[in-house]
């Protein structure tokens, strides 16, 4: 059976060139050093992806909590009558060259690896990988984990394309009551998350949920059910 997923100087160096001078024939007059320093060049680093929990609050109110290299997402999957974890562990988040990520399953072949999202491919694809089968994998034309920024800006218009897998593309919709506030174990409380759902058809009745991160800028994949779930419980 397929296994399943579901989800920053350099050294600026500065060097002391040094030249003598002499003079001719016998004549001797002191040495003068003459120190040249080059120009250190400015090298700027790649400007980190802020990720945070979108936290919606009993009154009303919202929070935002960063999260951070190191923090292990753990989502809960149900998959051909097999439960275990997906557990993510953050490991590098930025605009130049995307996201990465190590992830392990607590199944039974113990399935880990590591993933790279190509900032191109976060911020431009619509395509979706769901299922690993341990290793690295260099994703350069599709996203997993995180819906992608172009489906993202599309939600305004209340629908968008997405390919999943090897699937034919499908259009999802977004419908007006569409919040949804999932509670997760973060970092030791319980706290809700502010999302929204979307679903392959108009009416909502399709075989495809997803729910999503109400935040452009860490739009995280919540919940899943594509005839399996995979759903975050847990941040720590």
């Amino acid at each position: 059976m397929k296994h399943i997923l579901l989800f920053t100087a350099l050294f600026l160096g500065v060097q002391a060139v040094t030249f003598s001078q002499k003079t001719a024939k016998s004549k001797t007059v002191a040495k003068k050093k003459i120190t040249k320093t080059t120009k250190a060049k400015t090298v700027i680093a790649p400007q980190t992806v802020s990720l945070e929990m979108f936290i919606k609050n009993d009154d009303g109110s919202s929070t935002m909590e960063p999260l951070a290299a190191g923090d292990k997402l753990i989502y809960a999957v149900n998959a051909g009558g097999q439960q275990y974890d997906f557990i993510v562990t953050l490991r590098k988040a930025n605009y130049e060259t995307g996201i990465e990520f190590d992830y392990e399953m607590t199944n039974g072949n113990k399935t880990k690896g590591h993933v790279k999202i190509d900032s191109k491919a976060k911020s431009e694809s619509k395509k979706y990988l769901n299922y690993f089968k341990g290793g690295k994998i260099n994703l350069t034309d599709a996203c997993t984990v995180w819906m992608t920024y172009a489906n993202f800006m599309d939600m305004p218009e209340k629908k968008t394309e997405m390919t999943l897998d090897d699937n034919e593309t499908e259009i999802f919709y977004r419908p007006e009551k569409d919040e949804v506030t999932p509670t997760i174990n973060f970092k030791g409380k319980p706290v809700k998350i502010d999302g929204f759902m979307i679903n392959n058809a108009e009416d909502m009745k399709g075989d495809k949920t997803m729910w999503i991160q109400n935040s452009s800028s860490n739009s995280l994949i919540l919940k899943m059910d594509l005839g399996w779930t995979i759903e975050l419980k847990e941040i720590k």
